[in-house]
């Protein structure tokens, strides 16, 4: 089996590494009045990295060309982050 290095690859392998640190980093205790967002980081990462995962899979199923992946991966990775962006001025 042929290991292709692409763009959402990294990410999912980024992902899963910051939930990880999340999930073994040492916090202080809380007092009643804080909330512990600490899981629902965990969880959204962990989303992303599938999300990643899956996307890439399908990809690599349609697109056979190595640097054609990753032209379209960085392309949807740059349109996410554009709309990621794009929501966030808006709201504010």
């Amino acid at each position: 089996m042929k290991v292709k290095l692409t763009p959402l690859n990294i990410i999912s392998a980024v992902c899963i590494a910051i939930a990880a640190v999340l999930l073994f980093e040492k916090r202080p205790p809380s007092n009643a009045h804080t909330i512990n967002l600490q899981p629902i980081l965990i969880g959204f990462s962990l989303l992303i990295a599938v999300i990643a995962f899956i996307s890439d899979q399908i990809f690599r199923k349609f697109i056979p060309e190595l640097k054609k992946i990753w032209i379209v991966e960085c392309t949807v990775i740059l349109f996410t982050v554009l709309l990621f962006v794009i929501i966030k001025v808006s709201i504010n």
